[in-house]
């Protein structure tokens, strides 16, 4: 019970100083969960400190969880680069010097296409290039 006590009088001073701009700590995110279940199930103290000790536990194997997948990410996303890159090298060695000026001038009107793209429904800009492109070839 005292446990409890310090765990919210801690949140809440911590909470206060710093706005919900901080990520909470798994105990923080604990005791906003068990404090919502005594509430709305009217839990007994004796169940609360169960529910909160066990609240612990799942948000600190979220939270365990969650890293790992950020890591596995970021290092599929360098090896994709690392590939991207590799592709880029082969490509460059077959293409002309006037291939390669126009290869460039693509990637950059595609880059601004993607730009201009950015916060629309993904529908929308699926049609234009589509309709471009059938004006181009008739």
């Amino acid at each position: 019970m005292l446990t409890l006590a310090i765990a919210v009088t801690a949140f809440t001073a911590s909470y206060a100083q710093k706005g919900d701009k901080v990520k909470a700590t798994p105990e923080q995110r604990a005791e906003r969960t068990t404090a919502q279940l005594q509430t709305k199930l009217g839990l007994t103290e004796a169940q609360k400190e169960k529910v909160y000790k066990i609240e612990v536990e799942k948000q600190k194997k979220q939270e365990a969880w969650s890293q790992k997948q950020r890591e596995e990410m970021k290092d599929k996303m360098q090896a994709r680069k690392a590939d991207m890159k590799e592709s880029e090298e082969k490509l460059q060695k077959v293409l002309t010097d006037d291939q390669k000026a126009k290869y460039e001038a693509l990637k950059t009107s595609r880059k601004q296409d993607m730009k201009d793209r950015k916060g629309r429904h993904p529908r929308q800009h699926r049609s234009a290039p589509l309709a471009s492109a059938t004006s181009e070839n008739s």
